[in-house]
């Protein structure tokens, strides 16, 4: 009777053991993941394909904020997803033999809404190494400018990865009258094709010219901005608040350098203009690249200043010399022109 009884026990708890509910969940497989979707370039929607989910008898899908993403399986060819606002959300993906979930794909993913800047956060990443490779080799940390993050974001924006050409250009219509009062000048190092900050850092840093301005211990502050592939560094060897506040100085006026061809009388835009203090070339020289209107440069009344072509147009003669004596009620304009 008393083996009777245990076996009838055993049996019992058998039975207990097979009832109860084993979940798919328990079993399958989850697997983390990540996505950015920037409606800037994605505003079509993507179709998240793979020719695995062939391998699975049922797939489905589950966006936890659906104000952000919008996300649908075509069966089990591929998945639709829709980014409808900026923000963060969690995507499920269940994947099913049979009746049997066997694995599942959890997706965190980030929307960049139209017109947000979504890589910022990447660009100060990008500071932060640059200000350790500063450190490495006793350079002081340069300040973070929003200005001229905003700065450096314009020029990618309407310039792109343009080696420099535009700089000047882009300078002196970003900061207006601000910058040749002030007598403004900025280094720069610029990359296209490095999809994180580490890897543009160390582009940067195995680069003599690059990592060279970067190190600079001249310069006080700075900003990194990327926009789609491409990077941009500013660097300035003045203080941010220089950048917003125009100087008083009455020892200075603001003149406007213009290059004319003589047998046209027009005014022609590309030339290289340098120009240094008479008495001290070594330490003053300068360069500016003038368009058809010209460009406007801050001088010292009382100085003289000379003027010379460095780069001449295609088609053009080059410039002769100027030789001007800085006075308060002197012509606003100076011209060079050819023979």
């Amino acid at each position: 009777m008393r083996k009777m009884m245990k076996t009838g026990m055993v049996f019992f708890m058998a039975m207990m053991v097979l009832m109860v509910p084993v979940t798919a969940d328990t079993k399958a497989k989850v697997l983390n993941k990540k996505m950015t979707i920037d409606l800037n370039k994605d505003s079509a929607g993507i179709r998240f394909a793979s020719t695995k989910l062939k391998k699975y008898s049922k797939v489905k899908v589950s966006v936890k904020n659906k104000k952000v993403l919008k996300a649908k399986a075509n069966g089990r060819k591929y998945i639709y997803l829709k980014g409808k606002a900026g923000g963060r959300t969690t995507m499920m993906i269940r994947l099913y033999k049979g009746h049997k979930k066997v694995r599942v794909y959890r997706y965190s993913i980030k929307v960049i809404g139209k017109g947000q800047d979504g890589y910022k956060a990447q660009a100060k990443k990008a500071f932060t190494i640059q200000n350790r490779y500063r450190a490495e080799k006793g350079a002081k940390a340069l300040t973070w400018s929003d200005k001229l993050y905003r700065f450096a974001l314009y020029r990618l924006k309407h310039s792109g990865y343009d080696g420099h050409k535009n700089l000047p250009t882009d300078m002196e219509n970003f900061f207006g009258d601000i910058l040749v009062i002030n007598n403004i000048s900025f280094g720069e190092n610029m990359a296209s094709g490095q999809t994180s900050a580490k890897e543009v850092m160390l582009s940067w840093k195995h680069s003599s010219g690059h990592y060279r301005n970067l190190l600079n211990k001249d310069y006080q502050c700075g900003a990194i901005a990327r926009y789609k592939d491409t990077w941009c560094a500013v660097f300035y060897d003045g203080s941010p608040e220089n950048l917003s506040k125009k100087k008083q100085d009455v020892a200075d006026i603001v003149v406007t350098i213009k290059r004319q061809d003589k047998a046209s009388g027009k005014y022609i835009g590309g030339a290289t203009i340098g120009y240094y203090e008479e008495n001290d070339r070594w330490n003053t020289s300068k360069r500016i690249t003038v368009g058809e209107s010209g460009r406007r440069i801050v001088l010292e009344i009382g100085k003289t200043y000379v003027f010379y072509e460095k780069t001449t147009p295609d088609g053009y003669d080059k410039a002769e010399k100027v030789t001007i004596t800085v006075t308060k009620d002197m012509p606003r304009e100076i011209i060079l022109s050819d023979n």
